[in-house]
């Protein structure tokens, strides 16, 4: 008996213990708009993948369920794949290659910068992702480039039970034992 309530106990215990769960939401880019149709909002003119010239733009949403559910959420980071399209970015303008984005989210968090090929990565603000959606807005300021994916990644933990709940199914669990026990003998 004593060997079976250390063990209920052990169980009891690592019950209570909230996990760490990271979540990672994924959109992917086409010229028609986005492959899952929900996350795509609006763009500016011609493919909704390639941003041309000055002041196209494209808007879209991560929505994204937790499951489990969020306890607290730790962290957040948010990475767009850009793809330069290797020089063409003079927007009519002979001689400049130089191609320049403005990007900003929902939280209020923006970045200007030239165009590379490759990943770009921003800190979230956790405050805005408790509601399963979040905004972003990539646009050209000059040049001409392609937007491949956009990865929100959240860490979180999930809710820990409560102890009376724990408190009552250990209780059940060794009125069960006790019974168990009543009937062998």
């Amino acid at each position: 008996m004593k060997k079976i309530l250390l063990t209920l106990t052990l169980v009891l215990c690592m019950a209570g213990v909230a996990g760490a769960t990271t979540l990672t939401d994924t959109t992917l880019f086409n010229a028609t708009g986005t492959v899952l149709a929900e996350d795509y909002v609006s763009h500016g003119w011609g493919d909704v993948n390639k941003l041309d010239c000055i002041f196209d733009y494209v808007t879209w949403d991560h929505k994204f369920t937790f499951n489990p559910p969020a306890a607290q959420i730790l962290s957040g980071t948010l990475t767009v794949s850009l793809r330069d399209d290797a020089g063409e970015g003079d927007c009519g303008i002979l001689g400049w290659k130089n191609e320049y984005a403005l990007g900003w989210t929902e939280s209020g968090q923006w970045d200007l910068g030239e165009v590379d090929t490759g990943n770009n990565s921003y800190g979230v603000n956790v405050n805005f992702l408790a509601d399963g959606a979040f905004r972003v807005n990539i646009a050209s300021l000059y040049g001409d480039f392609y937007i491949d994916k956009s990865e929100l990644t959240i860490d979180y933990t999930s809710p820990v039970p409560e102890p009376a709940t724990m408190f009552l199914f250990g209780s059940g669990l060794i009125g069960v034992l006790g019974l168990r026990r009543k009937f062998k003998k």
